[in-house]
């Protein structure tokens, strides 16, 4: 439906934010990661899914959060933005769910200033804690990201 957002929500940094399905290729646990030398902190590594060499990578510094730790209890979602694909480190993966496009909200003063750049919209069901939708196209493209080519 046109009238519905399909995504999945995870957590990251202890925050929640939901992610288009139609951007996510599969979700992971915690694979081999190997470390890479001389990296920024959002970097964690690479992975190999099936042959293909993968980047992990920690969204949180991109977008204003504490870095997040590889444990074994982390999950990766394996997404691929306009032909690039990487993992994005989450530390759980809530729900699938389909969000009504009018329960979407601006965002507004109310949120982090360096996270702005990288939601497209809040979703704040009753008394639960904000969902933010993560504009994947802006973080695959931003600046923090592109320091190191990556497929």
């Amino acid at each position: 439906m046109e009238d519905e957002l399909r995504a999945s929500v995870v957590k990251i940094a202890g925050q929640l934010f939901a992610i288009e399905i139609k951007y996510i290729r599969e979700i992971l646990p915690m694979p081999k990661v190997t470390r890479l030398p001389n990296v920024e902190p959002q970097f964690c590594g690479v992975f190999n899914l099936r042959g293909r060499i993968i980047p992990l990578i920690d969204v949180a510094p991109v977008l204003g959060l504490p870095n997040q730790t590889l444990s074994q209890t982390a999950f990766v979602a394996v997404c691929e933005v306009n032909g690039r694909n990487a993992g994005i480190l989450t530390e759980k993966v809530q729900e699938m769910r389909s969000i009504e496009v009018e329960l979407l909200h601006v965002p507004d003063n109310h949120v982090q200033e360096k996270l702005l750049p990288f939601i497209s919209a809040v979703y704040k069901a009753a008394k639960n804690e904000p969902i933010y939708i993560l504009d994947m196209g802006a973080l695959f493209e931003s600046a923090e990201l592109n320091k190191y080519r990556f497929e």
